[in-house]
């Protein structure tokens, strides 16, 4: 993920190769950003309700999940 992507709103995973194995895979939603022109840090809400910072190359964004209910609508199967 560019810095630029890593917006607030944005759902994300953290990539497998992240320093710290435990947090590898983990999914959540970028709450903030923090930092100037050459740095950008992300402050992430994880599933289960913690928040941590992570530099924007650890992380990867993930599409909506999908409306279940459009499906029984005949509607798309998009986001």
């Amino acid at each position: 993920m560019t810095p630029e992507q890593a917006r607030p709103g944005a759902r994300v995973r953290v990539m497998e190769r992240h320093r710290v194995e435990e947090r590898r895979g983990l999914m959540g939603t970028v709450v903030a950003r923090y930092g100037g022109e050459n740095y950008i840090a992300g402050d992430v809400r994880l599933a289960d309700g913690q928040c941590r910072l992570f530099w924007p190359r650890d992380l990867e964004e993930i599409s909506p999940p999908r409306t279940w209910w459009r499906f029984l609508l005949g509607g798309d199967a998009g986001g």
